[in-house]
């Protein structure tokens, strides 16, 4: 099955924000194993810099560099621009940061992320046979980072991506039915409820005759129970971790090789 890669944003990045959800917004699927302990201080300060620069080329140009030199992909797109992210959230909500100015850095992050996927991952090729996978962002949650790197991960696991962001319940159910998915994973913020995403859950139980698995991540898995997630909304299963998320839905397999990490292999 050929990669789906349709994506519609509800609400434009300028909405209303939560004090707390740009500092998060790199966590929000919260699905992701990796480390930021190693990495290097001087490269993420630099990001940090060209994302809020004038000249909106500037980080661009930074990333294409760092690649050049060393830096994969992978790394760029799973812990460099989310850990930017992160610390852009922490500046904000200490106010030692604009809003203009996150806005801004947020927008040319995601940019980035776009970019990686065009120029380095532009080889990359899925078994026609390939296992489907939903990925969905709720209504009224305006950041979309976290969702965009977890995309990216599981591409590169070998599996086709529709990603969903801010559609209403009943445009969600019409893509259920007219596609097959061996899997549905749920975006969750910490300001959202266990009502809200108990209708998402609902509407995949109740759109297609064999249900496929349903999985919810997320930094609310930070301020509720893991079981209480899963039991109150309806889901199979709730987690922060990526391999556990994928084991549990049956679609382990080794991650794609080195081959599609770097420009021009």
């Amino acid at each position: 099955m050929p990669d789906q890669r349709s994506i519609k944003v509800q609400a434009p990045i300028e909405a209303p924000l939560q004090p707390d959800s740009i500092a998060l917004a790199a966590d929000r699927l919260g699905m992701s194993e990796t480390s930021c302990e190693l990495l290097d201080q001087r490269l993420l300060k630099q990001l940090e810099a060209a994302a809020l620069s004038d000249d909106r080329d500037d980080f661009l140009l930074l990333l294409s560099r760092a690649i050049d030199e060393g830096t994969t992909a992978e790394a760029m797109v799973d812990q460099y621009i989310p850990e930017v992210a992160r610390e852009m959230g922490k500046r904000w909500c200490e106010d030692t940061l604009g809003f203009a100015r996150v806005t801004i850095g947020t927008s040319r992050l995601q940019s980035a992320l776009r970019d990686i996927e065009d120029t380095y991952y532009k080889d990359l090729h899925l078994d026609r046979n390939a296992a489907s996978v939903m990925l969905i962002v709720s209504q009224d949650v305006y950041h979309t980072l976290g969702a965009m790197v977890l995309a990216s991960q599981l591409r590169r696991n070998g599996l086709s991506v529709k990603l969903v962001l801010g559609e209403c319940l009943e445009v969600l159910a019409e893509h259920l039915r007219h596609s097959s998915y061996q899997a549905v994973f749920i975006s969750s913020s910490c300001g959202e409820t266990l009502e809200s995403l108990s209708k998402i859950v609902d509407v995949v139980t109740t759109s297609v005759d064999d249900r496929p698995p349903v999985v919810i991540g997320g930094t609310i898995l930070d301020v509720e129970p893991t079981g209480n997630v899963a039991a109150l909304t309806g889901a199979d299963y709730a987690t922060k971790i990526l391999s556990e998320a994928l084991e549990f839905c049956g679609l382990t397999r080794p991650p794609l090789g080195q081959l599609h990490m770097t420009r021009g292999q």
